[in-house]
């Protein structure tokens, strides 16, 4: 009797494992995944259509159509990443001005990024959104507009305006998230007007990228209140009015946990810890300096004002540390929660000299004795991981 070859079955069970596996999948692969079987068009349209991310005008179009066609995709959106560039028009037809205030005015979304012409004078596409208040993380990227000439700088919707990525944060935006948690904004110029009202203060994490104060300030009126804040995260060109509004937002941040503050210039500029009488903070635990003068006195100075610090990373060409000093700086005992230190691989004598690999040893040596995990870096760029 002959046996009969059956072909393996996949099971059905195994499909989101599949899908979860790689993180990097591209639409074209979801296309065709979804035409294996039926079993895979749901797994596929939840990855899919769970936040497209959308890179010229014709691609909104086209999404925009695709959902008035299909509603039944609207259930997958979680959030959305425009960053539409008009490739040198400076006004768009009426199809693409219908689909950008489809795609604006969908319900239930709680992502949204805004960047490439839509992060020109950006709150005017923000007054466009018409369901917010389920809007829980705000992204206005300014990246690739402040890339383009003068000329393409433009509005799409007022291309009379010749402007760079900017944004107007007021009363009527503020009001407009209520429920907002998580805003960054890069590679834009804001201007913050004063608050007529108390404004809404659910912020639990705020990022500044390369952001330049045009008007007003942080505190109090981007926020109504700040109490809520974990996460504050700054990189830019040091000044001393940033650094005063990042020492304001600081001193009522009572909860913050997280700090994250860069300078992208090497220079001499002194950190925040190398004040007369630095902001105690003491329910922070992770801290990354990058970019700063940085001595000695500074990490007694982080010590003293974070006691409760179990992530530490001071990075940057700026450092005058040696290795001896992390070693006695780690064996004293300061910082008692430690669990993670990430250094620069040299120290400013000057000028920058890079560590041998004995004296990255003998550090690396001094954490293990301490139960601290090190990563070394030369760079100034921070990542601070479990």
């Amino acid at each position: 009797m002959a046996l009969t070859h059956v072909p393996p079955v996949l099971v059905d069970d195994l499909i989101p494992i599949i899908l979860e596996s790689d993180d990097h999948w591209w639409p074209r692969d979801f296309q065709r995944l979804a035409l294996i079987s039926p079993s895979w068009v749901h797994p596929v349209r939840k990855r899919l259509y769970a936040r497209p991310s959308l890179r010229s005008f014709r691609a909104c179009k086209l999404f925009a159509r695709t959902l008035q066609e299909n509603p039944d995709l609207l259930p997958y959106l979680s959030g959305v990443d425009l960053r539409p560039v008009a490739d040198g028009r400076n006004v768009l037809d009426e199809q693409e001005m219908h689909s950008l205030r489809v795609i604006l005015g969908l319900n239930g979304l709680r992502e949204v990024t805004l960047g490439g012409d839509l992060a020109v004078s950006a709150q005017q596409f923000l007054h466009v959104m018409s369901n917010t208040r389920t809007i829980t993380s705000l992204h206005i990227d300014g990246h690739s507009a402040a890339d383009l000439d003068d000329d393409f700088c433009r509005s799409p919707i007022n291309p009379q305006f010749h402007t760079l990525p900017s944004l107007d944060w007021d009363d009527v935006v503020a009001f407009r998230f209520p429920f907002l948690q998580n805003l960054t904004l890069s590679n834009v110029t804001l201007s913050v007007h004063p608050s007529m009202m108390d404004r809404p203060g659910a912020l639990e994490s705020l990022a500044l990228n390369n952001v330049e104060i045009a008007d007003g300030s942080l505190l109090p009126d981007l926020q109504g209140a700040w109490d809520r804040l974990r996460s504050l995260r700054v990189v830019g060109k040091a000044s001393d009015e940033m650094d005063e509004n990042v020492r304001a937002m600081l001193e009522v941040c009572e909860g913050l946990e997280e700090l994250h503050y860069e300078s992208v210039e090497m220079s001499s500029h002194p950190s925040l810890f190398d004040d007369d009488e630095p902001v105690p903070l003491p329910g922070l635990q992770r801290l990354c300096l990058a970019g700063f003068d940085a001595n000695p006195h500074t990490l007694d100075a982080i010590a003293s004002a974070c006691p409760a610090l179990t992530h530490l990373a001071v990075l940057g060409r700026m450092v005058r540390v040696s290795p001896e000093l992390w070693r006695a700086f780690l064996k004293s005992g300061a910082v008692p929660h430690l669990q993670q230190l990430v250094s620069p691989a040299g120290t400013m004598a000057p000028p920058f000299t890079y560590w041998t690999l004995a004296q990255t040893q003998e550090l690396r040596d001094a954490c293990r004795a301490r139960g601290v995990g090190l990563a070394v870096g030369s760079g100034i760029a921070c990542s601070i991981s479990d």
